[in-house]
C-alpha cells in the first residue's frame, strides 16, 4: 500500500491517540497463552475489531489497534511485517497461540477466508473448524502468506501464529447477521481453545 506509515513511531508522530486512533486491550477471564488481535481494526479494515472481540469473548485476551478518523483511515495502516506498537509486542511476550484478524478486498472472491502465518498446525485447526461450520478457506496460492518473521502474528513466544484475511463482503455479513457472526467466531474460538489446550501449556512463559 502506498504512503503508509513505516512503523508505529512514525504514525504516533503524525497522529493523536484517542482522537485519530486508539489501542484497545481486553484481558480474558481465563489466564492462558492465547490472544486474538486486530492490528488494522476500527475503520482501517472495518469489522475486524468486532470479529476479534467476538472470537475472544470473555475468556481470551484481545488486542486491537483502531482507526477513529472521520475518513481516510487507511492512512493508519501499518503493514503487518512492520507493525511494532509497544503494547502489542509486550502482550505477545507471554503468548504462544496468536491469531490475527485482517480484512481483504473481495476482488473476485467474496467469501473465502485466506489463511496464513507460520504456525501450520494452528492454521490447519482453524481451517478445519471453519470448514465444518460451512465457511470457505484457502491456505495456499493467495497474496497473504504471512510468513515473515517480523509479521506481528509471528512475534509471540513460538515465533509463529495464524492470520485470517476475511473478504469485505463476508465481513459485512458478519456485521449484519449476529447468528452468522457467532457461527464464524465460535468456530475460530473452538480452534484456538483446542490448539492452546494441547500446545500452549508446553511453551515456557518468559518474564
Amino acid at each position: 500500500m502506498d504512503n503508509e506509515f513505516p512503523n508505529f513511531a512514525a504514525l504516533r508522530a503524525a497522529k493523536i491517540e484517542n482522537i485519530d486512533y486508539r489501542i484497545v486491550v481486553r484481558r480474558g477471564a481465563r489466564t492462558g497463552s492465547a490472544i486474538v488481535m486486530a492490528p488494522h481494526g476500527g475503520k482501517i479494515e472495518p469489522r475486524t475489531s468486532l470479529i476479534a472481540e467476538t472470537i475472544a469473548g470473555a475468556d481470551l485476551d484481545m488486542y486491537s489497534f483502531e482507526g477513529l478518523m472521520p475518513e481516510s483511515n487507511r492512512e493508519l495502516h501499518i503493514t503487518s511485517r512492520n507493525f511494532d506498537e509497544a503494547t502489542a509486542l509486550e502482550l505477545l511476550r507471554t503468548k504462544s497461540t496468536v491469531v490475527a484478524i485482517h480484512g481483504r478486498q473481495d476482488r473476485d472472491d467474496f467469501s473465502t477466508v485466506y489463511l496464513g502465518g507460520k504456525d501450520a498446525a494452528l492454521v490447519s485447526e482453524i481451517a478445519g473448524r471453519l470448514q465444518e461450520a460451512g465457511f470457505q478457506t484457502k491456505r495456499d496460492n493467495h497474496p497473504f502468506p504471512g510468513i515473515q518473521d517480523s509479521n506481528i502474528v509471528n512475534r509471540g513466544l513460538t515465533g509463529k501464529g495464524a492470520q485470517l484475511e476475511v473478504p469485505f463482503s463476508l465481513r459485512r455479513r458478519l456485521g449484519n447477521e449476529p447468528e452468522l457472526l457467532e457461527k464464524f467466531c465460535g468456530a475460530v474460538r473452538n480452534a484456538i481453545e483446542t490448539f492452546d489446550a494441547l500446545n500452549g501449556a508446553r511453551s515456557p512463559i518468559i518474564f
